[in-house]
């Protein structure tokens, strides 16, 4: 894997070890190891640092190394009934990543670090955060908040940070003066945002700010909406709902729409969170107007990707829906960590096919990240002894 301190990438990976909570074993599970001296600098996407919070604020992160020693692999499973030590726990085990942010970590450094993601959309590029890790791993606390879509300064997530962040970028690009680098000469700047929230279970697509009942009723013969593709519009979905928003409260208000129907289609459908992935699209159309007449159009796109967990196909009974769901899960994330592996082979100059085609999810997500699109990986773990074999399945999937 390409460390941060090669040249820019275009995939990053970042991973965010949770405080343990309650009661459980955590000493020596995880071990966080630097490779860089002192505070590392937010992930490099090429396009700007960014403007983070606080330069001089001490950062909980390093461009480093999660190491797990042997003893705890054996720990946890002299500690899970029924369990046998196989040879792979002979050994200990170590991950590097672009990013490593420990327990103490605050939910401002974590926007900080990934901040040229939102450069990269301001600046005309398709920006992806990828979201994974098990349930209890702090997964919908990096994202969303610990009050979920509140806009709290503190306890904001990577979502309100986001959103607050580009229409803040905006807001600047708007009041360009005609004389300033990077606008039309004696020209205006006219910018539209339109933002989309959809789910996709059992490899079908429903769109989470439809209005239509039947979208989140899944009776016989219902397919989902219809991915299209076109030479102009690219990778789109047939009917997909599309908001137009101007300024961070109608974004937020989009995004509790979207999450109130996914609860209202768990009911439903007897489907909850994490048996599905969320996508959140924000659609940035910037129109440039010269005094001349003449006008330049520059389209990019923020996604938000929720993945959905693997961790409860192993305890829950692996037969009827729950059986396809796990296999629609694996077969999806499998080819996504293959869509991944081949966009950093051709990142190092290897010209093979990329199997966007593979999964709903990954066509998709062909657009947000063909060319010189702007990713970034956030694998949460939990620190506990009783989660290590989820935390080592997360840690491999974001070594991918």
């Amino acid at each position: 894997m390409m460390s941060s301190s090669e040249k820019a990438a275009n995939i990053r990976v970042l991973v965010r070890v949770r405080p343990e909570i309650g009661s459980n074993p955590t000493d020596g599970v995880l071990q966080i190891r630097s490779m860089s001296n002192g505070v590392a600098p937010p992930l490099d996407f090429g396009v700007g640092r960014g403007n983070s919070s606080d330069d001089q604020t001490t950062s909980h992160h390093s461009e480093g190394i999660i190491f797990i020693p042997q003893q705890a692999q054996l720990s946890h499973v002299g500690a899970t009934p029924g369990r046998r030590a196989s040879s792979a726990l002979n050994q200990s085990r170590s991950f590097t990543y672009d990013a490593v942010f420990g327990p103490q970590s605050q939910q401002v450094e974590i926007f900080d670090s990934v901040n040229g993601i939102i450069d990269a959309v301001c600046a005309g590029y398709n920006g992806t955060i990828v979201a994974y890790g098990q349930t209890g791993s702090g997964k919908t606390h990096t994202i969303f908040g610990e009050d979920g879509l509140q806009d709290d300064v503190n306890a904001s997530g990577l979502v309100q940070r986001s959103l607050k962040s580009i229409f803040h970028k905006i807001a600047e690009q708007s009041l360009i003066s005609p004389t300033s680098a990077g606008a039309v000469a004696g020209g205006t700047i006219r910018t539209t945002t339109k933002a989309s929230f959809l789910e996709i279970y059992n490899e079908r697509v429903y769109d989470l700010l439809s209005t239509n009942d039947s979208t989140f009723v899944e009776e016989e013969g219902t397919k989902g909406l219809p991915v299209r593709e076109d030479a102009t519009k690219g990778v789109y979905v047939e009917g997909l709902v599309e908001r137009e928003v101007g300024n961070t409260v109608d974004a937020m208000d989009v995004l509790r729409c979207g999450i109130e129907n996914r609860s209202t289609a768990a009911t439903n459908m007897n489907r909850v969170s994490s048996r599905s992935h969320a996508l959140f699209v924000l659609t940035v159309k910037s129109e440039l107007f010269s005094e001349t007449g003449t006008s330049k159009v520059r389209t990019s796109k923020f996604t938000l990707v929720d993945l959905a967990g693997s961790e409860r196909q192993k305890t829950t009974a692996t037969d009827g829906d729950r059986l396809k769901e796990a296999s629609m899960i694996n077969n999806s994330l499998l080819c996504l960590g293959q869509v991944i592996n081949s966009l950093v082979d051709r990142e190092k100059g290897k010209q093979n096919h990329v199997p966007f085609r593979d999964s709903k999810l990954t066509f998709l997500l062909r657009d947000s990240w063909g060319g010189n699109s702007k990713t970034c990986l956030v694998a949460t773990v939990s620190p506990s002894l009783a989660s290590l074999s989820e935390t080592i399945s997360t840690l491999k999937f974001a070594q991918r």
